[in-house]
């Protein structure tokens, strides 16, 4: 315990209880054994006189005799002072009583009979007291009273103590009797006294002690309890307090229903700065109560959840997730309470729930049972010749035929058959088809799961089941294309949805389920091109409906044009993380006329672009927007900027417009951007120096990697351990673009460019798989992060968190950068610079 709290102690409660004891102590010596000794004094005087007058009243008695004549007055005085003389009392029995008459002379003494008839009016005792004329005066001036002297001790001559005598006048005779105690004997009482109280005291001292050395160890463990809570309360206090401000989430701490901490994302929620929040209780800040939330608890080891609204500064309420958990704080319990806004995260569920319900035809249904898509099954017998099993085929517009014989299936024959194994091998058409048809069929119930179906073409490597109804009887067909066409389903109705939408209402309540459909298919395992071409098909069916929107209020556009769309998007492989890069090219006027249609056309831009951006996708950041009048032109003015970029001699300039090479039309005439295609076609010919510039964005790729080995992070402004996936694809992306143009190949999307590549044999076949590998791999490493960070309610991004990552995946990532490099060594030397 510390010094000054030891002091403290000592002063509030072990001092007073010494004072406590000092004082009762005191008490005894200065007011209780006085006190007890005047009262046994007085007790002892009241004796001897009430003795006194007892013999008093014999001696009464017996003049009352003598006076009545019953006897001689000197006979009733001679048996009296014997009847007196025989009184005893005391411990001993030698307490007595003695008579004198007025002279004073000697009448009665049971001790002293030497006494007995001489005159004491000389009689002194060793102090020089005339005890016994004082004691006849005192009976003559008021008849009774109390005297002290020395005298023997009871029968003991020899022994002289002080003591203390009643006497009393008998005035009849003229007699004083008298009797007294020896103060001797009330002293040895009192000591008695003392030593009894004395032993008490100590006793109750010890008590007392001891009941004081229990309360003070008990006080000062106490006190250690208080101080240890103390220091554990501070502790919780420091550790909690510190959980809340550093945690992520919005967090609130109760202690008794109060808010004792909070931290800034609560209050960025709710708009209350921190000292206003812990100023307002529970049911001030949510719709519900305390005790309902409280309520909820049916185990107080496990958190509880539930949806409530916040009631926040500005008077509006936001839906929100409060998750409560029990925690101990110092010796009592208290309460974290989670807070977490649910609006984006409850419309990404809801969306989910929505389109689940609503494609009832999707993959995410795939257990739905096949019957609705069971289609009727035509047969012939096995003997039918293969030119009227072709002609049933085309008639009945099938592309199978069964073959049944004593109405049981035994084979079956496609078009894929008669192509192969009759016209390739120029059979005659007359012979039967059951020398070509495959055998045996393979049978499903129409009550199993699509993707039991699925599964069992896929690994017997049919297109074909016939199904079996409840009692085992053929009962229709299923082919593999309809189950494709049946997966496809979900993305056809949405783009449906956007073709038909009324207004950007619709428009933003479609797009914003696409995350929810590419998480859902990145589940079950889709390939990454399936992703990209979905975001891509989604992306396309925007732009035509918004576009077509815009024109609906702006007016018919006063010439051919084409809506163009650069970088990912331009090469159909924009992700979640959307931005734009637009422009418009628009046909050729003269002068006045082309400055009308720019106006109009900057018009349609600034709406489609304001459009986009409310839909969900991003304002450029460079301002490569059909908005601005440097990207929306004339056909001759984007063959000039083309041009002026492909002569350009800054390689910096040239990097930047890299993007633009990759356009491709989205809205409006396909022939003007096709016009515009052939012109950089054209103009790259034999520019060596322009793709030489353009090599530099491949060449200039460092990889991510330590001097270890190790892969670190590669944005400066990051966290080392992020990854920027985007830099990564970057250098692959470029590679393709750089042979594609060389080659004049007009696709754009990266993957289109990587086959032409093959088939054109630029590329070999290992380099090809690579490339594919590549970009597969960091392109789903991109949507996987993308479709993360939205159902956590946060902006998607291109960040990929190297900790998240399996060593595979590590392991592919550097096998990757392997990859880049011997593109960029391909590069380096197939690119030089010098003209050709």
């Amino acid at each position: 315990m510390p010094e000054k709290s030891l002091r403290r102690f000592f002063i509030s409660i072990v001092l007073p209880s010494i004072l406590a004891i000092g004082f009762f102590i005191l008490s005894i010596f200065i007011i209780i054994l006085p006190s007890f000794e005047r009262n046994i004094m007085e007790v002892k005087k009241e004796m001897i006189s009430e003795l006194t007058n007892a013999a008093w009243s014999l001696l009464d008695e017996y003049h009352r005799e003598a006076v009545t004549g019953n006897m001689q007055e000197d006979s009733a005085k001679h048996l009296a002072a014997e009847r007196v003389k025989q009184i005893r009392y005391g411990d001993d029995y030698k307490d007595y009583f003695w008579i004198v008459d007025m002279q004073p002379v000697m009448i009665m003494h049971p001790y002293r009979t030497e006494l007995i008839g001489k005159d004491l009016s000389d009689y002194e005792d060793p102090e020089g007291k005339l005890l016994f004329v004082e004691a006849v005066r005192i009976s003559e001036r008021e008849g009774e009273g109390f005297i002290d002297y020395m005298w023997q001790w009871k029968d003991d001559s020899t022994r002289i103590v002080p003591k203390l005598s009643f006497v009393k006048s008998y005035e009849p005779w003229g007699w004083v009797v008298g009797t007294g105690i020896y103060l001797e004997d009330v002293r040895e009482e009192i000591r008695t006294l003392k030593s009894r109280i004395l032993w008490m005291s100590l006793l109750i001292t010890l008590v007392i002690s001891i009941i004081l050395a229990f309360i003070i160890r008990q006080s000062l463990s106490i006190e250690n309890k208080r101080k240890q809570a103390e220091a554990k309360l501070q502790q919780s206090r420091l550790k909690y307090k510190s959980l809340v401000e550093s945690s992520t989430e919005g967090t609130l701490m109760f202690q008794n229903g109060e808010i004792i901490f909070s931290n800034i994302k609560v209050s960025d929620i709710s708009g209350y700065d921190p000292f206003e929040i812990r100023k307002r209780s529970f049911g001030n800040l949510f719709e519900i109560s305390w005790d309902e939330l409280i309520g909820t608890f049916t185990d107080p080891k496990k958190s509880v959840s539930l949806e409530t609204r916040l009631k926040c500064k500005d008077g509006s309420a936001k839906e929100v997730v409060v998750t409560a958990s029990r925690i101990p704080y110092a010796d009592d319990t208290g309460y974290v309470i989670i807070v977490k806004e649910i609006s984006a995260r409850r419309k990404f569920e809801k969306e989910n729930e929505f389109l689940s319900r609503e494609l009832q035809t999707s993959l995410l249904l795939m257990d739905q049972p096949i019957r609705s898509l069971i289609g009727e099954i035509k047969t012939c017998p096995p003997q039918t010749p293969v030119r009227e099993a072709a002609s049933i085929m085309t008639r009945k517009q099938k592309n199978v035929l069964f073959i049944s014989q004593e109405e049981n299936i035994i084979g079956v024959i496609s078009d894929s058959d008669l192509m192969k194994r009759v016209l390739a091998e120029n059979a005659s058409p007359e012979r039967p088809v059951v020398e070509f048809m495959t055998s045996p069929v393979l049978y499903i119930s129409e009550d199993a799961p699509m993707y039991e179906a699925l599964l069992k073409m896929k690994s017997h490597q049919v297109s074909h089941l016939v199904t079996l109804g409840a009692d085992d009887r053929v009962s229709g067909v299923i082919s593999f294309k309809d189950l494709s066409e049946f997966q496809h389903n979900a993305i056809s109705f949405m783009i449906r949805e956007i073709e038909t939408a009324e207004n950007m209402t619709g428009i933003k309540a479609t797009y914003k389920r696409l995350p929810v459909l590419i998480s859902a298919l990145i589940e079950s395992g889709s390939r990454t091109i399936s992703l990209t071409n979905i975001i891509t098909s989604v992306n396309d069916a925007v732009h035509k409906r918004i576009i077509q929107l815009a024109i609906e209020d702006l007016g018919t556009p006063p010439c051919r044009f084409s809506f163009m769309v650069f970088g990912s998007e331009g090469r159909g492989e924009q992700t979640l993380a959307t931005d734009q890069d637009n422009g418009i090219v628009f046909e050729h006027a003269d002068n006045q006329e082309e400055e009308d249609m720019k106006a109009y056309f900057l018009s349609l831009g600034e709406r489609v672009n304001r459009d986009l951006h409310d839909a969900g996708y991003h304002y450029c950041r460079g301002d490569v927007m059909a908005r601005n009048p440097k990207w929306t032109q004339s056909l001759g003015h984007w063959k000039k900027q083309f041009t002026l970029w492909i002569n350009e001699s800054d390689p910096a300039a040239i990097m930047e417009a890299n993007i633009f090479f990759d356009f491709r039309s989205v809205f409006g005439d396909e022939a003007i951007a096709a016009e515009l295609r052939d012109h950089v076609n054209k103009t790259t010919e034999n520019k060596a120096v322009f793709f030489y510039h353009m090599a530099q964005s491949v060449l200039k790729f460092k990889p991510p990697l330590n001097i270890f080995g190790h892969i670190v992070g590669n944005d400066s402004e990051a966290d080392e351990l992020l990854l920027d996936s985007k830099k990564i694809l970057f250098p692959v992306i470029s590679f393709l673009r750089l042979y594609s143009i060389r080659e004049k190949i007009d696709a754009t999307n990266s993957m289109e460019r990587a086959g032409l590549l093959l088939s054109g044999k630029i590329i070999d076949h290992e380099t090809y798989e690579e490339i594919i590998q590549a970009w597969s791999f960091l392109t789903m490493l991109r949507l996987r992060s993308q479709v993360d960070s939205i159902t956590r309610n946060e902006p998607p991004g291109n960040m990929v968190n190297i900790k998240k990552l399996s060593r595979i995946e590590q392991g592919t990532l550097k096998k990757i950068f392997s990859g880049v490099s011997e593109l960029q060594t391909r590069v380096g030397f197939n690119f030089k610079g010098s003209e050709t």
